[in-house]
Formats: structure tokens, sequence, C-alpha cells
């Protein structure tokens, strides 16, 4: 199973989890275009992201369905499917 992980602050984490925000948006970086293309330039598949709530080793994480991305207003939007799990 392909995982995409994304460090997010908790407010962001929140709004996930009350279903409010759908969708994450990054800036278009060589990073971010490392993480969501392989090397030939096709998307990468990913079948779940996993949010975490800063860095610590006990933090609070979440499993949300992948559902791709697109690119508008100049940042990778990256769509948000159903939850799966939420660890406090």
């Amino acid at each position: 199973m392909k995982i995409l992980k994304i460090a997010i602050k908790g407010q962001y984490f929140d709004k996930i989890a009350a279903k409010t925000k759908k969708v994450e948006y990054r800036d278009i970086s060589y990073f971010w275009q490392s993480r969501l293309y392989d090397a030939t330039g096709k998307n990468r598949a990913y079948d779940l992201i996993e949010f975490i709530n800063g860095y610590n080793k006990n933090t609070r994480r979440m499993e949300v369905k992948y559902e791709g991305f697109k690119i508008k207003g100049g940042k990778f939007n990256i769509l948000l499917g159903d939850i799966l799990s939420v660890k406090a």
C-alpha cells in the first residue's frame, strides 16, 4: 500500500478530521513535484494520505483516502477522500 505522508499544523488537522477541509494545498516546488510525479513525469499512485500533526513520535495521525491532485491557482490541490482512521 502506497502512503503519502504530510506533516500539517493542528488547525488544519482538526478541519480535516471535522470533514470541513477536503483539499490540501501545497506550493509547486521541486520537493512536491518529486513526491507527486515519478521520474518519467507520470502521476504517482498513492492509496492513502497519512497526515501527521507535527514531528513528535507520539503525535496525532490520520489516514485519509487519496483521491489524486490537480494544479489550480499556482498550487498542487491534493484531493482528500474518506477518513479511514484517526489516532490521537
